[in-house]
This record gives structure tokens, sequence and C-alpha cells, in this order.
């Protein structure tokens, strides 16, 4: 992580070699607004995602040009308002259960326990019904090694996915379990035509202008995406909140103060989340300090990129790490600073230096989707508990395909007015 800081000195367009490869990093605000800004017409996805068709299919993350605007298009609807609160309704019963299985006075792993929720708050808002425990546990067991192995597939050659090593063949053993699993449950819900509020009624229900729904393949597609991006980001970024907000007695005076006001010993609704401002500040500045390290694209034409000219066919990332950590838009940028985030001072920091979900036309379609669910899930663990570090516990940031902590030992507490269940 160290290294991409340091690139910003040498331009607004650095271009590095990993091997034999050319990679050009874009390093500026400015240049990466340039990059994202007018549309896909100039770039496709870059190897990144190239490297992820074969297991996904031609889902959301991975399409590009006519089929990724056909297919935004599409499902638009899957992330309207009206959905968002039938989901946000399952991820807080998910997370109420979670939060009250804890013994008060226990000393959790934050960051295990963050990513198990976040699977079961996803596999829950994608079909809340399977057709057996078995089908639900490959789908569950599926998810968790795609997101474990997603660094070490993108990186290594294609052809190492091909050796039989042990950990290829149980990679291989799970996702055709999990994906006979998806097909099972999509043919079920097919079968028995009723909405049940998930996402995955919500895919079915999409039609095209010419009254056409997603196939099989599409379906399935978007489901493996789904797995893919909602599961190891969310249980990272939860584990970061948790951390910022118990290591600092203030800010999670602050978080409680705000819950109790707004909720008044009540559980959060859908409604509520947008009343909870200093929570959804902390989320923000989780997001700008622990973020992605990089997203990348591909040229499809000569472009300008700040003062710079990328050349055809090459390839180029850009970093949200690298831009949210910038002084010139985040002065101390590695203090944890909510109040960055008041209109008066967010108004300040230019378009582009702030991309947690990407941007452009190929900006994250669940965006709302996983902001509702970090602000539904924290308000519900902080209603009912005071949330502090392990005594003697140095948590450092690991780098995968995502920044997420090395370990995270918290203790929680119960508050004396918790919401109601």
């Amino acid at each position: 992580m160290e290294f991409l800081p340091a690139l910003a000195r040498y331009g607004d367009v650095v271009k590095v070699r990993f091997g034999n490869f050319p990679v050009y990093v874009i390093a500026d605000p400015d240049a990466t607004r340039d990059v994202l800004v007018p549309g896909d017409l100039d770039y496709k996805r870059g190897l990144c995602f190239e490297r992820l068709k074969p297991g996904l299919g031609e889902g959301i993350a991975t399409a590009s040009g006519d089929e990724h605007r056909r297919l935004r298009k599409l499902l638009q609807p899957v992330f309207s308002r009206e959905r968002l609160v039938e989901y946000s309704s399952i991820m807080r019963t998910a997370a109420e259960e979670a939060a009250d299985s804890w013994p008060d006075g226990a000393t959790l792993a934050a960051d295990e326990v963050m990513n198990d929720l976040a699977l079961t708050a996803l596999t829950r808002s994608l079909f809340k019904f399977t057709a057996s425990t078995e089908t639900a546990d490959a789908i569950k067991h599926g998810m968790r090694l795609l997101t474990h192995s997603l660094l070490k597939r993108i990186v290594l050659p294609s052809a190492w996915e091909k050796v039989p090593t042990p950990g290829n063949l149980r990679f291989t053993r799970a996702m055709n379990r999990m994906n006979r699993s998806i097909d099972e449950v999509v043919s079920a819900y097919r079968e028995a035509g009723e909405d049940r509020g998930d996402v995955l009624s919500a895919l079915l229900a999409v039609r095209d202008d010419d009254g056409n729904g997603l196939t099989d393949q599409e379906l399935h597609a978007q489901v493996m995406t789904l797995a893919l991006t909602g599961v190891e980001a969310p249980g990272a970024t939860l584990g970061w909140v948790l951390y910022e907000i118990g290591r600092d007695s203030e800010v999670s005076a602050r978080v409680h103060a705000e819950l109790d006001a707004v909720l008044g010993g009540r559980a959060p609704e859908y409604d509520d989340l947008p009343a909870l401002e200093y929570l959804g500040r902390v989320i923000d500045e989780v997001l700008r300090l622990h973020t992605p390290l990089l997203f990348s694209r591909r040229t499809l034409t000569e472009v300008r990129a700040g003062r710079s000219t990328i050349p055809a066919d090459a390839e180029l990332i850009y970093s949200p790490y690298l831009l949210h950590h910038d002084v010139r838009w985040f002065p101390d940028p590695l203090r944890f600073d909510p109040d960055r985030w008041l209109p008066e001072n967010a108004q300040r920091i230019p378009k582009g230096a702030y991309i947690p979900f990407a941007a452009g036309s190929y900006q994250c379609i669940g965006k709302v989707f996983a902001t509702m669910e970090l602000t539904m899930i924290t308000a519900v663990i902080c209603s009912r508990w005071h949330l502090s570090l392990a005594l003697g516990t140095d948590v450092r940031e690991v780098a995968s395909a995502l920044i997420r902590p090395d370990k995270l030992p918290m203790t929680v507490s119960r508050r004396t007015h918790p919401a109601s269940v």
C-alpha cells in the first residue's frame, strides 16, 4: 500500500510495470475525472474484471459497453426505494439476531463476526426462500470461498487455475455446488411465481422495453456478481466502522446520542437512516480511510487524462486509496475525522477525489444498497451495545482485494436502553 501515495509525486498519470506488463496509474482527481466522466465510449472493463468473467458470467460487474448499458438500465428497479425498504427489513433482522446472541462482556473477533453477518445479510436479501438447508449452506460456502480467493484469481496467470492443486480442486467443487444450488433456487422461484420481497424476486420481475426478462443464465450472472461484491467489502467495512467507533470515546458517545435521539429506543426503519447524520459521516470517513485499493479500465481509443495522453488498448488503474489519502484534499489524511463530511467541509473536496464506489457510468449500481446495509447494521448493533477494543490490541491494515483488519478483538457491553426488538 505504501507505494501508492508515493506515485502522486511523479505526475497525474504514472506509467509503471508489473513484470513486463505496462500499467498507467491515475494519481490525480482531475485526471481520474477525465477517465470516469466521459462514460464507457472510450473505455471497457480492465484486466481485473476480465479475469473474473469466466467464473461470474456476463454480470453487471464484468460487462462493458452496450451490454453494460443494457444491464444497468434493466437492473435499476432492483434498487428502487420500495425494494430497498424491503431489503433493509431483512438486514435489520439479521443484525438483530446476531447482536442479541452476544453474551454481555464477551470479547468477539469482530472482523470474523462482521464477515459472517454480511454473508447472512446478503444471502437472505438475495433469496428469503431456499429449497433446503443444504442448498443454502452450499451457496454460503461458495460465496465465502469466492471472496477469499478473489485477489489470487486476479493476479495469478489463468493457467494456474487449471493446475489440480488441493486448493483448486476444493474451489472447483465448491463453485460447482454453488452454481447448481443457485440454479435450483432460480428454478424454484420461477415455478412459484411469487414476489418474496428479496433481490431474486426483483431480478425476476425486471423487463426491458420489449417486455423480456432476464434469462436463467443472466439471472445466475447477477446473483454471482452480488455474491462477489456483497460479502467481503461490507464485512470488512463493518469491521472498520466498529473499530473506529470503539476506539474513540467521543465518536462512540456521539453515535449513541444520535441513535437515542432519533430512535428513542425502538428498532431502526429505512426512513430513519437519513436522520442518522453523524453515523452517516462516520461511514463516509471509514470508506475514505479504509478504502478499496484500486479499480481498472482498458482504453478503447487514445485518451487524455489530466496533462497526459494514454494510448489505445492500454491498461490503467485508478486508486481510491491513493486519492483518499492525498493531503491536498484530505489534510492529515491518516486521522479519522467524520466532520470532514459536514456540508461546509465536504463542498471543498473536488469531484473525483472521493470514489469508494468508483464513479462515472461504471459506478457501483448497488451504492445505495451498500450504504443502507452499513448504516442499518451499525445502527442495530450500536443501539444495543457499547464496543471497545480489547486491551493491548494493535490492529493493522492488510491489503487483499480491499483493505481489511488483520484482527479485531472487541469487547461488547450491553447498553442500558437498547432498541426494542
